[in-house]
Parts: C-alpha cells; sequence; structure tokens
C-alpha cells in the first residue's frame, strides 16, 4: 500500500509531535510505500537545526520520499498577522498537491494541529479509492480559545462547524488521547475512531537504576497551554524542601522562566535550553521523577502528553495534575501520582512521599517499565494502525 503522511512538524524537529510522525514513517515504511509532505525544520527556531546533532536517525536522513515545502512566510514570526499567511500559504500549497496526487495514494494520512492542513487536504473532490484518515492530536479550536490573548469568541461557532465538517469529511480518526474519543463521538456519530498513543520504539527503551542525589526533571515546552505560573510554584516549593529541580525547556515562556530562575538565585532549581530526544531521555532516565503540569482547563487537562509517556516509557514515576484517562492510568497502573487540577501543594506532596520511600519509588519504576511494554512500544502499536487504515476489522 502506497501511503502519504501530512504534518507541519516532522523529523528533525523536537517536540512529541515531530517524534510521533518520525515513528509513524519509520514503522510503516517497513510494510508500506510512504512519503512524507511536510516543511524544513523550524520549531522553536531554524537556527538551532543547522547543528548536526539533531539529524541523527540515519534511515530518514538518507530516504528519497521525504518532500519539504518551499515557505516564503515565516511560521515563527511574532506577528499574528504573518503567522497566519505562513498558515495560509501552506495550506495553499498541500491543496494543490493533495489535488494533483491523491491519486497516486491508497491512504492520505493528515494530522492535526494546525487545522489549516486537513482542511485544505480534505475540503476538495476526493479520489474514488482514497481513504482519509484524520489525525487528532488537538482538539481545536477549543484549545485555541482557552489559550489566553486568543480571543476568537466571534468566528468561534463557524471554526466549530468546519471542525464538524472535518471529521465528516474524514472516512477514519486516529487520536492520541482517549479522552478525546467522547468529544469526537458527540459531533459525529458512528465514525471509526482508532486510540494511538505516543510510544517508543524498541532502540530507545532503556531503563537505568534510580539515582541517589534526588531529582525531579521537567522537559519541553513552556508555552501557552503549560501552567506558568504553578511552574514557578513548583520551583519554590522543590527548592523550600532542597529538592534539585532541573528544566529543559524551550517555548513562549521559557526564556522568562529562566529569567525568573537566575532573579531568585535558585540553589536547587536549574535551567537548561533545547535539547536533542535522546539528550532529554538520558536526563529524564537519570531521574527520580518527571513532572508534567497543563493549565487548569478541560481541554488541556484530559490529553496524554509525551512527557507522561517518556517517564513511563523510562521507567520513572511521574506526578501530574492532568485528570481523564491519564489520571486513570497513571494511578490504575500506580506508576505516579495524578489528580486532576491538583494544587502545587499537592503536587509537592506527593513529590516528597516518593523521596521519602526507596521501596514506594522501587515499586513505580517497575510497574512503569511493565506499562510501557504493555501500551507505548510502536512495534506492537503500529500493528493496530495497520489493521485499522486497511479496513480489518478493528474496535
Amino acid at each position: 500500500m502506497k501511503i502519504l503522511l501530512i504534518t507541519q512538524n516532522f523529523y528533525p524537529e523536537i517536540g512529541s509531535g515531530a517524534n510521533r510522525l518520525k515513528n509513524l514513517y519509520v514503522q510503516l515504511s517497513k510494510n508500506h510505500e510512504v512519503e512524507v509532505l511536510t516543511t524544513d525544520p523550524s520549531y522553536p527556531n531554524a537556527k538551532m537545526y543547522k547543528e548536526d546533532k539533531y539529524w541523527n536517525n540515519q534511515f530518514v536522513n538518507e530516504s528519497k520520499d521525504i518532500m519539504r515545502l518551499n515557505m516564503r512566510m515565516n511560521k515563527q514570526s511574532k506577528s499574528m498577522i504573518f503567522r497566519l499567511l505562513y498558515y495560509f500559504e501552506l495550506a495553499y500549497k498541500v491543496r494543490v498537491y493533495v489535488r494533483k496526487y491523491q491519486k497516486l495514494y491508497d491512504a492520505v494520512y493528515v494530522t492535526t494541529p494546525n487545522i489549516f492542513i486537513p482542511w485544505a487536504a480534505f475540503f476538495q473532490k476526493k479520489k474514488t479509492g482514497v481513504k482519509r484518515i484524520l489525525e487528532v492530536r488537538d482538539l481545536w479550536p477549543d484549545s485555541v480559545r482557552d489559550v489566553e490573548k486568543m480571543n476568537i469568541d466571534i468566528i468561534f461557532p463557524v471554526l466549530k462547524f468546519m471542525e464538524k465538517m472535518l471529521y465528516k469529511q474524514s472516512d477514519k480518526i486516529v487520536i492520541n488521547n482517549e479522552g478525546f474519543r467522547k468529544y469526537i463521538n458527540r459531533m459525529i456519530k458512528n465514525k471509526p475512531i482508532l486510540f494511538l498513543p505516543n510510544a517508543f520504539s524498541e532502540d530507545e527503551v532503556q531503563f537505568e537504576k534510580a539515582p541517589d542525589n534526588f531529582r525531579v526533571i521537567y522537559t519541553g515546552n513552556i508555552g501557552f497551554a503549560q501552567s506558568y505560573e504553578k511552574l514557578q510554584e513548583m520551583a519554590h516549593k522543590l527548592e523550600e524542601n532542597k529538592i534539585n529541580f532541573k528544566i529543559i525547556g524551550y517555548g513562549m515562556n521559557a526564556h522568562l522562566f529562566q529569567s525568573y530562575i537566575e532573579y531568585n538565585d535558585f540553589k536547587y532549581v536549574t535551567f537548561e535550553e533545547e535539547k536533542t530526544r535522546e539528550e532529554c531521555l538520558v536526563e529524564i532516565r537519570n531521574s527520580n521523577v518527571q513532572l508534567s503540569i497543563l493549565k487548569d482547563s478541560e481541554v488541556f487537562l484530559n490529553v496524554l502528553p509525551g512527557k507522561v509517556i517518556d517517564g513511563i516509557a523510562s521507567g520513572v514515576p511521574v506526578v501530574t495534575n492532568l485528570g481523564g484517562y491519564t489520571s486513570d492510568l497513571v494511578n490504575e497502573y500506580q506508576v505516579g501520582y495524578a489528580k486532576e487540577k491538583a494544587t502545587s501543594d499537592e503536587l509537592a506532596d506527593a513529590i516528597k512521599k516518593i523521596k521519602a520511600s526507596k521501596e514506594l519509588e522501587t515499586e513505580m519504576r517497575t510497574n512503569s517499565k511493565r506499562l510501557s511494554r504493555s501500551h507505548f512500544h510502536w512495534e506492537t502499536n503500529i500493528e493496530k494502525l495497520e489493521e485499522f487504515i486497511f479496513d480489518k476489522e478493528f474496535k
């Protein structure tokens, strides 16, 4: 079978979205002919990808199947107008490519965010025999409205209608958060939906002994969806309790948070700028707790972030303020602490409890390894996706 993957974010970009699509490409390529339509790496900035360390996958580097669109506009522009122009330009180029070449593929697999790409790919005449697979990684436009400084109330009803039409235009839907299923089913009935979480490939799976010098780690984006204020509170709580806290961050508020740490002259809290995924995984494996915090919003608190899976698949206890599927998963399998809208005091208490009991930490680390093997391996999960796409019975 021949598959076209369309994504804004792709290897070698950092972030769970780009890593997910890279893994989909690598795994699907084992049994199918797969091409990728994407852009040049630019998140969080294009300059960093001049370093060779980000281009560390030889298979993808040598592939002739990665098509990168040349863009005139700058995605990382500080001007909202220019960023919108970038999205319109990208959508136009995707639309032209799909209209001209969709007949060459058995399946067109498009992922959100951003929402402009699937609109461009699916809001046009469909060629007979081509399956349209929509991957939903973000409940847009709800997530946009829940982000501060983004007032879209006037056009929100129109965007919701277009969201519903997008689900209708898709033959099947893939979600990376189980909590999205009920949301989508409320909007459109009887649409085949597959839950496919982020995962680890076999060569990424590695476990380390718990370090004696107890450390909490936070890795990833510090942007609109993340609770910047709660991250500040956690820095103070852990500093007060003399618990080492390392942040490896990027995004809108990363440098602001770095300045905040320096201003307060913390002794136990440190900040480092973005690293490669492999470098981050080494840091996570050599930590005692992985912290994951999102804004106290229904949209954000019901997701399954990549950093939670990174912790579980590294055999490290997870502490988070998330609810829904993530909370059920973490607590049912006893791989950490999760409570929806947990306060900084509750999160800090959970960390102190783990620190105080080697037995508890060891139990959580053992449970994490077991859960990783059963739920979060790409080599196993990709078979479910193949069955789902190509009409084998799957529920």
